[in-house]
């Protein structure tokens, strides 16, 4: 579908956590490809959400969303990798409410320009096209759905409202329509 963020491929997925400098900025962007979180709910991750009161790393990560005018809340598993890049961070991460930190920002966590410009910095010297942050969230669904996960899982997982809104957000590669076609075993 033109005009959304483009769907990255796993060498691009590689590419990245390899030219992002800091534990940090590999705890940000784990965090969109293997929650499918949007950069607005990342940076304002709790350290509680994700630490347990001893250090260790949460099972699962609880995300508070507002829909309508209800705050419902979301489940989502922590992936192996993600712990990996969440452990690596922890070690020089400052103690903080926030996971996510900055003296800088009103708001006590790092903005979302930041977040922004930090991914922005390394998509461009990939010359990754039509890459953006919500490219995190839109490969980490796309892949789920690809991979056969019940599209109503992924739903919660995605907190979309509607699984048609899920549905348009999610890339169909003519791949995927070949595998469909060689799945008919009559």
């Amino acid at each position: 579908m033109s005009g959304q963020a483009k769907v990255l491929t796993s060498q691009e997925i590689s590419d990245i956590f390899k030219l992002l400098k800091s534990p940090r900025d590999r705890a940000l962007f784990a965090l969109g490809i293997y929650t499918g979180m949007r950069i607005g709910e990342i940076i304002r991750l709790r350290t509680e959400q994700l630490y347990t009161t001893n250090g260790g790393i949460r099972n699962v990560l609880k995300v508070e969303r507002l829909k309508k005018k209800n705050t419902v809340y979301n489940e989502i598993p922590v992936h192996p990798k993600l712990r990996e890049k969440l452990t690596a961070y922890q070690k020089t991460a400052s103690q903080s409410e926030w996971l996510f930190p900055s003296e800088d920002s009103q708001s006590g966590h790092l903005c979302r320009d930041r977040a922004h410009d930090i991914l922005r910095n390394v998509f461009d010297r990939l010359q990754l096209q039509d890459a953006s942050t919500h490219s995190m969230r839109r490969t980490c669904l796309t892949n789920m759905s690809r991979s056969g996960v019940p599209l109503r899982t992924i739903q919660e997982i995605s907190g979309h409202s509607h699984l048609g809104q899920l549905q348009d957000y999610l890339a169909v590669d003519p791949a995927d329509k070949h595998r469909a076609i060689n799945l008919l075993k009559y």
